[in-house]
């Protein structure tokens, strides 16, 4: 017979046959179910409106449900914690309600176009929906190569569209605020008070100052060695549910990095700095503070002191701004921020204002040619 696509073909009659993969029989050999029609795209039809039907009628096949369960149990010994926690949280949360008990071969174009809406619904960015794909398409690939002579595909719709809302913070401190916050800090005595100063000069993200120490503060040279981050993870275990913090090696090889800081932030840590073993943001309970108390420790601030709140995040986008309005180039503040690419750190994290914007739209006067002149030219 010849063959036109999977599991269709043209019988030596003329006619064309599909063939739907009900399962397994007791000697692991698969069981069929023959649709005919005059031509191929007639059989496809017909097939996928069986599957639809009767796909749940397939006997041995494993569900999605099943399939992602068995990735992230394979994998999760090669995973970092926070790994696992995340690919977890993206089945749990958003595949899983929508596709546990389909199988596979009942996945169309259109049933992925309307789960992409429903969570563009729910407000998730088209960048975030495409990582949840990433996710189902590795666990789908990895059942592939678990087991033999099965071969599934997701067909993934375009991603176009901005971002949503939840990808970008809707409200920016402006500059002078930031200013305003810096000033109260350096006359307050506060065990924060370092820790926010780092994060206001050097845009670190918050987990890496949590896990920052002292010995990691390099006051001789200048500058701050950035090579581990905190986080509070989800064990997803039985014998001890819950959540854990751990310390590990930053994400990306980018994230290891040294930060130089300005010299009179230089001279403030020189009169803090401890033993090498501290960390520069203590705990009261343990040594440390967690990313999530010092998000509340720095909202208590800005509250005690008439600052409209703002998450702790906001400084490393306005750290960027900053550094982008008093002329860094893009290459040096992408390494600063610890991005692999500079297009996340103009994306993402620079936000040019009002003024700066007037600034440069006043160097076209400083121009051998201003704009006013080009039309006498012409």
């Amino acid at each position: 017979m010849a063959r036109k696509g999977r599991n269709i073909y043209k019988r030596k009659d003329g006619r064309w046959e599909g063939r739907v993969i009900l399962g397994y029989d007791g000697n692991k050999k698969r069981k069929y179910h023959s649709i005919y029609g005059r031509n191929y795209t007639e059989v496809k039809g017909k097939m996928q409106k069986y599957i639809e039907k009767y796909g749940d009628v397939r006997g041995r096949g494993d569900t999605i449900g099943v399939i992602l369960y068995f990735w992230l149990n394979q994998k999760r010994i090669e995973w970092k914690p926070s790994t696992y926690a995340n690919y977890r949280r993206i089945i749990e949360n958003h595949l899983l309600p929508y596709w546990s008990h389909i199988y596979p071969e009942m996945l169309t174009v259109d049933k992925v176009r309307k789960f992409v809406l429903t969570k563009k619904d729910d407000g998730l960015s088209s960048e975030y929906i495409k990582s949840i794909f990433g996710v189902f398409q590795q666990a789908l690939k990895y059942y592939e190569n678990e087991h033999e002579n099965v071969h599934y595909k997701i067909p993934i719709p375009s991603f176009n569209g901005n971002h949503n809302s939840k990808s970008v913070i809707k409200e920016l401190p402006s500059i002078e605020t930031i200013n305003e916050v810096e000033k109260i800090l350096y006359t307050k005595e506060l065990p924060e008070q370092a820790g926010i100063l780092i994060a206001i000069n050097s845009g670190i993200r918050i987990g890496e100052l949590c896990a920052l120490q002292w010995k990691d503060v390099d006051l001789d040279n200048g500058m701050i060695h950035i090579s581990k981050t905190m986080q509070r993870i989800n064990t997803y275990s039985n014998q001890n549910p819950g959540t854990k913090i751990y310390i590990m090696e930053p994400k990306t090889s980018s994230s290891v990095r040294d930060i130089p800081l300005p010299s009179n932030l230089i001279k403030f840590l020189a009169c803090k700095k401890t033993v090498p073993e501290e960390y520069v943001v203590p705990g009261k309970r343990v040594d440390y503070c967690e990313p999530r108390t010092l998000q509340y420790r720095f909202e208590r601030f800005l509250k005690e002191n008439g600052f409209q709140c703002f998450r702790f995040h906001a400084l490393r986008h306005c750290f960027a701004s900053r550094c982008v309005e008093l002329g860094f180039d893009v290459k040096s503040l992408c390494e600063i921020m610890g991005h692999s690419d500079v297009h996340i750190t103009l994306q993402l994290y620079v936000h040019t204002s009002v003024k700066q914007k007037r600034i440069l739209m006043e160097r076209l006067n400083e121009s051998p040619n201003p704009p006013a002149m080009l039309g006498r030219m012409e």
